[in-house]
């Protein structure tokens, strides 16, 4: 019932999506963890126009960068590059701008960037483009300058959208290939560079990306580098672009497009924020097109089968365990949930951890909430049980044992006690039936508790005689000096008591107050015995009975305290005694050594 309530309360939770952020940062964290992919061999590389680039031509306006483009593409065009993508939104050419800038036209400003456009026209190029959101503009597109996209032989087939999708907390950490159902363009950038260098790929809806690696991960070279083939740098640049697909675009700090990815957040210690670069998320996305290894969901059945195996034997082991090993046990299996979650993340099978973590915290808490009521019933039923017979210190000794007597029963070594009142027969005739009841009552009310504060249980009272034993329920292994330290203060007692009723009862002839007293250690049968209707706790065995026998020769030897060699030997106070017999008790072969007690040494 608790694996079942824990694993639907999961389930819900995960279906709501509540447990996503939870998932989210644990994704986060195995992309920490992996690092760099292994088996990484780079198929996109990244012509960043960086802050050497922008020393270099510090001068030139950005608008009229056109012969620098034409001369890059063309080279790694002859480098044998796959496919081309400019991650530059050429909003304004320079025909355009000159025009804007009310400059009277000339053939130069319609011709400058003329070999620009030229290599746009040879194909194998991918302009970007912007789709913009807004409530009073559902949707409107960015495009290149015309002058550049209609030299493109295909027009806006050639034109990528560079929206990224983030998710709700504003990480990049998936993909969508058409952000349009109709219209041109509708592909985002990096699936349509990948297709026009002719990889095939089918990948509807939304999609895991598979990085490569933290940022900087995806090799670079210097736009710079890719202009002047005099440098010693361009033989170099121009090596590292043969049969990859290549992605110009602008990397600088202070830019917008730096963006949350999967190594900017999750539980583990991060130096810094880890923003990457829009044009490396889209390589990313191309790496993942072509290796075609997509992170994957775990199937809804396998997703709750690894909920239902954790939670399983989270509940069991918490149930066989204590409160404290419990929790360390959820402890562990969160870990080795987490552990096999990173092994099955290297294998690009994304198992969630928040529906494990979830279900094994509610599990725990049902375990310790069904333990709290079953031991508050076991509490109730010691209370009930031992209440009667025990102090209030040993009852909270038993509740609070880790081990609890069984009820059913239990062999123990235990002292036995057997006392009762000398001529009693004779103080009954002369008293009247309440009158016995009140001294039966006082008497037994001392005896009890001398009984229970040397941790022994007054097992019945009979008659005239009382029954106690020491050593259980709970046991200890100095019950031989105890119950004959009772013995001893019971005889005590006795002397004064007839004090007592010589002054409650003055003119009655009342015979001495006098008792005896058997003891005898051994082993005994402790726990509930009795019928139906009626059950006791009490003790019963052959220990049990010579010490009932013992008290019983009392009176014929004349001793106050009859006790058997054993009890004697378990105690480790010595004992000083008085007569000693070897007898045969009544009912039993075989002879017992016994001692008259006199007092402690």
């Amino acid at each position: 019932m608790i694996i079942f309530a824990a694993c639907l309360l999961a389930e819900f939770c995960y279906q709501k999506d509540w447990l996503l952020p939870l998932d989210s940062r644990c994704y986060d964290s195995w992309h920490h963890m992996a690092g760099i992919r292994s088996g990484y061999d780079p198929n996109v590389v990244l012509a960043a126009i960086d802050t050497k680039t922008l020393s270099a031509y510090n001068e030139d306006p950005w608008v009229f960068w056109g012969p620098y483009f034409a001369k890059a593409v063309q080279h790694i065009r002859s480098a044998g590059a796959r496919s081309i993508g400019i991650d530059i939104l050429f909003t304004i050419s320079p025909e355009t701008w000159l025009q804007k800038m009310a400059f009277e036209g000339s053939d130069l400003s319609r011709t400058y960037d003329i070999a620009f456009r030229e290599q746009l026209n040879a194909g194998g190029v991918i302009l970007a483009a912007q789709a913009v959101f807004s409530e009073n503009n559902p949707i409107d597109i960015i495009l290149p300058a015309m002058e550049y996209l209609y030299s493109l032989p295909d027009g806006p087939l050639s034109v990528g959208l560079t929206n990224l999708r983030q998710d709700e907390d504003g990480v990049i950490r998936t993909f969508i290939v058409k952000l349009f159902d109709e219209g041109q363009p509708d592909t985002t950038l990096g699936p349509l560079i990948a297709s026009k260098a002719g990889i095939a790929y089918n990948v509807p809806g939304i999609s895991r990306i598979r990085f490569v690696g933290p940022p900087g991960t995806v090799p670079r070279i210097s736009f710079k580098d890719l202009l002047d083939p005099m440098a010693k740098e361009f033989d170099t640049a121009k090596a590292l672009l043969k049969d990859k697909i290549v992605i110009i675009a602008v990397e600088q700090e202070g830019l917008n497009d730096y963006h949350l990815s999967p190594y900017s957040g999750g539980f583990l210690p991060n130096k810094s924020m880890s923003l990457m670069p829009g044009p490396e998320i889209h390589a990313n996305i191309i790496e993942t097109l072509i290796t075609k290894k997509f992170p994957r969901d775990l199937l809804p059945l396998k997703r709750i089968i690894w909920m239902f195996c954790f939670v399983s034997l989270g509940t069991y082991l918490s149930q066989i365990t204590g409160p404290k090993k419990g929790i360390m046990i959820i402890f562990l299996l969160i870990m080795a949930s987490a552990v096999l979650s990173y092994l099955l993340f290297l294998e690009d099978i994304v198992a969630p951890l928040g529906n494990v973590i979830l279900g094994l915290g509610t599990a725990y808490l049902g375990v310790l909430s069904m333990r709290l009521t079953r031991e508050e019933k076991e509490r109730t039923q010691l209370r009930k049980t031992f209440g009667p017979y025990v102090s209030e210190s040993v009852l909270k000794e038993i509740i609070n044992s880790e081990q609890h007597p069984t009820l059913g029963g239990e062999l123990l070594e235990v002292t036995a006690l057997f006392s009762d009142i000398r001529n009693f027969t004779t103080l009954s005739e002369k008293l009247e039936p309440e009158e016995v009841v009140e001294i039966l009552n006082r008497y037994y009310s001392q005896v009890c508790d001398m009984i229970n504060e040397h941790d022994g249980i007054v097992d019945k009272f009979i008659g005239d005689a009382v029954m106690a034993i020491f050593g259980a329920p709970v046991p200890k292994k100095d019950h031989a000096q105890k119950c004959i330290t009772v013995a001893l203060e019971m005889v005590k007692n006795a002397k004064q008591f007839q004090e007592w009723t010589k002054e409650r009862f003055p003119d009655r002839g009342l015979p001495d107050f006098n008792i005896g007293v058997g003891i005898n250690s051994g082993k005994a049968l402790i726990g509930n015995i009795g019928s139906k209707q009626r059950m006791e706790y009490t003790a019963i065995g052959d220990t049990v009975n010579i010490a009932s026998r013992l008290e019983g020769m009392c009176k014929t030897l004349g001793w106050e305290i009859v006790a058997s060699q054993k009890s004697l030997k378990l105690c480790k106070a010595r004992i000083k005694t008085g007569e000693k017999e070897l007898i045969t008790p009544r009912g039993r072969t075989g002879t017992i050594k016994i001692y008259e007690v006199l007092d402690f040494e």
